[in-house]
């Protein structure tokens, strides 16, 4: 009897924005857009939809639907509290030339979810190798060198969950769904 094909899926830990903020973001990647100055820097460039954007926290590849459940399972034990994360800087990755969002002040309570999630993939995981994390949020891929990029209004990200996110390739592009998410243990003033 032949062996059945082992189903994989492409997924990734994320913090995914509300609402409010994800109209924030893509307000702000218009902006950048319009700017005479990246005009060049962005005419062959890629806009990340606005239903895309998200800031990864672990990208994992491909996984067998074992490992993805064994994963689901080992994230639900994930105890890490909810903060604001101040999106207050942009700049550009040379390779693989993404122009992005981020942090100049990583959260506390960011830094310990990065590492109870990477103690969950390393356990689920064979070979997982954990890569140092850059918080950022991409907002256009195969840019050009934009110089230097204008300053933007800082965006107050309340985060109050993190998600397994799958990538899905389809003709009219990448298109993400969230799998699951798991609330944050909320804030007390």
């Amino acid at each position: 009897m032949p062996e059945q094909a082992v189903e994989h899926r492409r997924i990734f830990l994320a913090l995914w924005p509300d609402e409010a903020t994800r109209a924030q973001l893509h307000a702000h990647q218009q902006k950048l857009k319009r700017d005479p100055a990246l005009h060049a820097a962005l005419q062959q460039s890629r806009s990340v939809r606005p239903g895309n954007l998200h800031m990864t926290l672990h990208f994992i590849g491909s996984v067998s639907s074992e490992v993805l459940q064994n994963l689901t399972s080992a994230l639900d034990l994930v105890h890490a509290n909810a903060f604001e994360m101040k999106v207050d800087t942009s700049g550009c990755f040379p390779r693989p030339r993404v122009l992005w969002l981020g942090v100049t002040q990583v959260p506390p309570a960011l830094q310990a979810l990065v590492q109870q999630t990477a103690v969950c993939l390393q356990q689920c995981i064979e070979a997982y190798e954990f890569r140092s994390f850059q918080p950022h949020i991409t907002l256009f891929r195969k840019v050009r060198n934009p110089g230097e990029l204008v300053q933007l209004p800082t965006i107050h990200w309340p985060v109050n969950s993190f998600a397994l996110v799958e990538s899905k390739t389809l003709p009219e592009g990448v298109q993400y769904e969230v799998l699951k998410q798991w609330p944050l243990v909320p804030l007390l003033f």
